[in-house]
């Protein structure tokens, strides 16, 4: 497969009771490895096999202007990261049945296409992944 992983940045959010989401930002990007580089075409498969799901992002939001800004070298990707997770947050944090989990933001081309991909990855479904 020909995955070339740009960066990548994992940070987490914690439920602690109905209304608080914590998050446990990351001081550095993680590094890319073999194991990092399996996970990524995992994901980048099961995605690509079902039916799309994908947002985008309004052209004058602060996360879009941030996210340009990365592109262009501007902005640093943890940075962007950190901050859209803390954006994410604030926007589950208004719901009950928001859970916490692990928030992947990875920016990788595959053959001649750039991906920014984000998930949260819920805890049941870590175990179940990595459980083998």
């Amino acid at each position: 497969m020909s995955l070339d992983i740009d960066q990548i940045a994992l940070h987490q959010m914690i439920k602690r009771d109905e209304q608080t989401l914590e998050l446990v930002l990351r001081d550095s990007p993680l590094a890319v490895s073999p194991a990092v580089e399996e996970m990524m075409a995992e994901l980048h498969r099961v995605y690509s096999a079902k039916s799309k799901a994908y947002g985008v992002f309004t052209p004058e939001s602060e996360l879009a202007d941030a996210l340009r800004g990365c592109r262009r070298g501007n902005e640093n990707f943890l940075a962007f990261s950190r901050a859209a997770t803390g954006r994410l947050r604030d926007e589950l944090a208004e719901y009950p049945f928001a859970e916490g989990g692990t928030v992947l933001f990875c920016r990788y081309r595959y053959l001649a296409v750039e991906y920014l991909i984000i998930s949260v990855i819920l805890p049941r479904h870590l175990r179940t992944a990595f459980v083998s």
